[in-house]
């Protein structure tokens, strides 16, 4: 055999011989495609703490977990992309109740079915709401806001994430009942509302206790009430809405992931089961109390159940109130 000839013969056992190596490898990552999380809000809000805490603990099972921002109005553009993905892309929506129960009555030419497009997977949590205000700014009860509403109608500005979602409809719920005005302004997130919340340049704001907690204990914000029937064991000294003048009031978040349409039974009885690992380790639990939110542990069918229940429910309010988008 010449050199040549040898040369040869050693490159083509050499690629053999990588084929042999690369194939396999390539066909191990294939069976384990990277996970995304998106979020349909901007930074800052529950689903975004939600998606980052979870993204962290679910990378052993899934390699690695991305989280994706995709705001935009009330959280339908990143909920409408997760209901276009393909049944096995490894993408999944991390939202809540606006994007499956409220959106589809708020907005016209709706682009997705809330059921016919998703696969549910899990409920992961809910969390009170919290009434803020600047910690500099007027308010010092739910009693001064209200009387600042009656005495100058419209004048009392409260912010949200976007049209549609609970921050949204709690303010409407707060206007319905107590009969008074006031300016809904929407932002395209949680994150973005923060600055001129704490500098008063927008009144009020209802707001998962996960993400406005920690401004309150920095005393940045004023905690008003809460959205529960009974007062919070971590803030005994906030009122309820109730309590605070507002009797049956009462409007809780709470968050969820889906996936798209004909999502692989494999891989969703996967993901559920890594969620509920997940709510298992004591760094979440930590992480879950020091956030204000309860722990959820519903499979698909019980998430299917709440969107049924709940789209019921807020469908109605939202016909009552006249409530559509501007968007």
């Amino acid at each position: 055999m010449n050199g040549n000839t040898r040369r040869g013969a050693l490159a083509r056992f050499g690629a053999l011989l990588l084929a042999g190596v690369v194939v396999p490898a390539r066909a191990q990552l294939s069976s384990a495609h990277p996970l995304k999380l998106v979020v349909p809000y901007g930074t800052g809000g529950a689903p975004d703490i939600l998606a980052r805490l979870f993204a962290t603990e679910l990378a052993g099972a899934y390699g690695s977990v991305v989280v994706e921002n995709k705001g935009g109005a009330g959280g339908t553009v990143g909920a409408d992309l997760v209901a276009k993905a393909a049944p096995d892309s490894g993408v999944l929506l991390v939202t809540t109740a606006a994007t499956h129960v409220i959106n589809p009555y708020l907005y016209p030419n709706f682009p997705y079915d809330p059921v016919r497009d998703f696969t549910p997977v899990a409920l992961v949590a809910s969390t009170p709401l919290m009434l803020v205000t600047s910690a500099q700014g007027p308010y010092k009860s739910l009693a001064d806001v209200l009387a600042a509403a009656r005495a100058k109608p419209d004048a009392l500005s409260y912010a949200s994430a976007g049209n549609g979602t609970m921050q949204h409809i709690a303010g409407a719920l707060m206007e319905s009942i107590a009969q008074v005005q006031a300016t809904h302004v929407p932002y395209k997130g949680s994150g973005q509302v923060m600055p001129d919340l704490i500098a008063g340049r927008v009144s009020i704001m209802f707001n998962s206790v996960a993400a406005v907690g920690p401004l309150v204990k920095s005393g940045q914000l004023r905690a008003l009430a809460v959205t529960t029937r009974e007062r919070l064991p971590a803030w005994p000294e906030v009122p309820t809405m109730a309590e605070a003048g507002l009797p049956g009031f009462e409007a809780n978040a709470w968050y969820a992931v889906f996936g798209p349409r004909g999502m692989p039974p494999a891989e969703v009885q996967k993901a559920q089961r890594e969620l509920a690992r997940a709510l298992d380790l004591p760094a979440v639990k930590e992480r879950y109390a020091v956030l204000g939110l309860e722990p959820l542990r519903g499979g698909p069918a019980e998430l299917a159940a709440v969107v049924q229940r709940d789209g019921q429910k807020w469908s109605v309010f939202l016909r009552e109130r006249g409530i559509r988008s501007t968007d």
